[in-house]
C-alpha cells in the first residue's frame, strides 16, 4: 500500500522531480566546479587508478554471466581503491579536499533538496497545493541546512559500513562464488540501505510536519516509522533492490533513467510512510483522500501516552 500510493503521489507530481533533477545537476555542477581547481591532478590520479585496476576490461567482460558481473564489480572497487591510493599518496591536501566536497558538501546539498521536496510534498498531501520549488528552498533554507549538517554527518557511519560490506564481497576470491556474487551484493547492499532507511524515514517527514528542532524531529519521526517498521522496510528493501539490480544491468545509463526518479521517490515514500504512521490523511491525488488507521487503532497500549 505504502508502495503503490507512493507511485501515485510520485505520477500526480512528476513536475517535482524535475525541478529537484534540475537541482541536482545545479549541485554535481557546483562541486565539480569546486573540484576543477585540481583538476589535472584528479585525472591524473583517475588516469593511474585506470591502468592498475585495468578498467578497460570491464567494457569487454559483458553482463550476461555472474563471473563477468563479479569481475566488474571488483575491477571497480579496485579502480576506487587504486584512485584514493593515488591521490593520498600523492598529495594528502588534495586528498581531504576532494572528500570535503565529495562526502560532506554534496551530500550536504542533497539533504537541502529533500527538505524542499518533502515540504512540496507536504503541501500537496496536506491541501493538495502546488508551491514554487525556489520560493520553498528559500524559505526553508534555515531550517534545511541545520537539519542537513547533521544528517551528513549521523550518515557517515552508515555509509562507511554499506561501502565496507559491498567492498568486502568483491575481495572474496572463489571461481564457484563468481556465479553468486552479484546476487550477495544486491541483496547485502539493499538490506543495509533499507535498514538505514528504517532509521531515517520519518526524520525530515516530522522536521517538515511539526517544525521542531532536528534531534525532536528524528525522536518523533522515528517512533512514527516504527509503528510500520515491518512494512517500510520490507518496501524500502523492494526499491532498492529494483534500483541496485537496474543501476548493475544500465550501467552509466542508470545516471539519466533511474537517478532522477529513485531520490524523489525515495522523499515521496518517506513522507507517505510518516503520514500513514500517523494517522494522516492526505491526498495521492486531485480527486482521492485517503485516510489510514488513525494512532489509536494502530498503537500499542503502552505508547497510548504519545498520543497528542
Amino acid at each position: 500500500m505504502i508502495f503503490r500510493n507512493s507511485c501515485k503521489l510520485l505520477c500526480a507530481n512528476f513536475g517535482e522531480v524535475w525541478k529537484l533533477f534540475v537541482y541536482h545537476i545545479i549541485s554535481f555542477a557546483f562541486c565539480i566546479g569546486l573540484l576543477a581547481v585540481f583538476y589535472k591532478d584528479y585525472f591524473n590520479f583517475a588516469d593511474i587508478a585506470y591502468t592498475k585496476a585495468n578498467m578497460q576490461s570491464v567494457w569487454d567482460t559483458g553482463t550476461m554471466y555472474g563471473s563477468s558481473i563479479a569481475n566488474s564489480l571488483t575491477i571497480v572497487a579496485n579502480f576506487i581503491i587504486y584512485f584514493f591510493e593515488a591521490m593520498f599518496t600523492s598529495n594528502i591536501g588534495k586528498g581531504i579536499y576532494f572528500l570535503i566536497i565529495v562526502v560532506i558538501l554534496l551530500p550536504l546539498l542533497m539533504n537541502i533538496g529533500k527538505v524542499v521536496t518533502c515540504e512540496l510534498m507536504y503541501g500537496y498531501m496536506s491541501a493538495c497545493q502546488k508551491q514554487s520549488f525556489t520560493g520553498t528552498y528559500l524559505k526553508t533554507l534555515k531550517t534545511s541546512l541545520a537539519y542537513s549538517s547533521v544528517k551528513v554527518l549521523y550518515s557517515l557511519p552508515f555509509n562507511f559500513l554499506i561501502l565496507a560490506s559491498m567492498w568486502g564481497v568483491t575481495r572474496i576470491d572463489n571461481n564457484i562464488f563468481d556465479y553468486f556474487m552479484p546476487f550477495v551484493f544486491v541483496i547485502i547492499s539493499a538490506l543495509l540501505m533499507a535498514f538505514k532507511e528504517l532509521l531515517n524515514a520519518g526524520w525530515a517527514p516530522a522536521k517538515v510536519v511539526y517544525d521542531h528542532n532536528v534531534f525532536s524531529s528524528y525522536t518523533i519521526g522515528m517512533r512514527a516509522v516504527f509503528r510500520k517498521g515491518e512494512r517500510v522496510f520490507s518496501t524500502a528493501l523492494i526499491i532498492y533492490l529494483l534500483a541496485t539490480v537496474l543501476s548493475m544491468v544500465l550501467g552509466l545509463y542508470a545516471i539519466i533513467i533511474i537517478l532522477p526518479i529513485v531520490s524523489p521517490f525515495i522523499h515521496i515514500f518517506e513522507m507517505v510512510a510518516f503520514f500513514s504512521s500517523q494517522g494522516m490523511r492526505f491526498y495521492v491525488d486531485n480527486e482521492t483522500i485517503l485516510s489510514p488507521k488513525r494512532l489509536e487503532e494502530v498503537d500499542k497500549i503502552e505508547d497510548a501516552k504519545y498520543l497528542l
